[in-house]
């Protein structure tokens, strides 16, 4: 165990693997370990030191700059913003695992991604356009993978929609994208796995990727809003209805 870890404040029973390290790195902070404007160590360092995957440590980093204890500076990494949280709009753990509770954060996200995808559509830039085919095309092949690597399934997923808020040019969009994606992406992984489990797949998902990326590049905001709505309602449902109990038919895999 490392002294991160070991430090950390206890955490409530059943506390995810993504609460340990988020909580472990949140007192690293708060507790003036590092001063404020130091540069943050790097996700491979902290994932090496941690001995977790980078996607972990990626989620905790999220959560951290939701939180304003850190921020990003554009090619040299995160660097701490303050000690002190912010107070105010969270989402707690334990929500995301009451079914009544996740969708209404599912709710929350379609509030946020459906203008997002509109705005992208006017304001995308060639480089943008090259991420979101380059995330199209990875969700795409992630549909042909096993249970097993259900994880990397969700980080293809996630990295289209992150590509899509980036588009906006709007960094609150991009902010408040990776709080809900980080709360969100437990779950996501769950209905993911579940589905392949059951033989279902992301063919009908990654469609829906391919067809809001085709609205942005016609920059046609009313298509791509439409497009983005249909495709979260129906992952919504797609994903509730592989977290239910007793559910049983396959369903498209995200």
């Amino acid at each position: 165990m490392t002294d991160i870890l070991r430090n950390a404040a206890p955490l409530a029973r059943g506390a995810t693997l993504s609460d340990q390290v988020t909580e472990a790195l949140r007192r690293s902070v708060t507790s003036g370990a590092f001063a404020v404007g130091s540069p943050f160590p790097s996700e491979s360092a902290l994932s090496q030191e941690l001995s977790v995957s980078r996607s972990v440590v990626r989620e905790a980093v999220a959560r951290l700059k939701a939180e304003g204890l850190l921020h990003s500076q554009q090619g040299r990494g995160a660097y701490v913003a303050s000690t002190r949280p912010r107070m105010g709009f969270a989402i707690d753990m334990s929500d995301v695992a009451n079914l009544q509770k996740l969708s209404q954060v599912l709710e929350l996200r379609l509030g946020v991604e459906i203008e997002a995808a509109a705005i992208a559509a006017t304001r995308r830039t060639p480089e943008d356009l090259a991420e979101l085919d380059a995330a199209v095309e990875r969700f795409s092949a992630q549909q042909r993978h096993s249970p097993e690597n259900a994880r990397d399934g969700v980080e293809a997923d996630m990295r289209f929609h992150r590509a899509l808020c980036e588009a906006t040019g709007n960094a609150y969009y991009l902010s408040l994208f990776n709080y809900l994606s980080a709360s969100l992406q437990e779950s996501i992984e769950a209905g993911r796995l579940r589905a392949l489990e059951r033989g279902g797949d992301s063919r009908e998902a990654a469609e829906e990727h391919r067809a809001i990326a085709e609205a942005i590049r016609a920059q046609d905001a009313s298509a791509a809003r439409r497009l983005m709505r249909r495709h979260l309602v129906l992952s919504r449902d797609r994903l509730l209805g592989n977290l239910s109990p007793g559910a049983a038919r396959p369903k498209a895999a995200e």
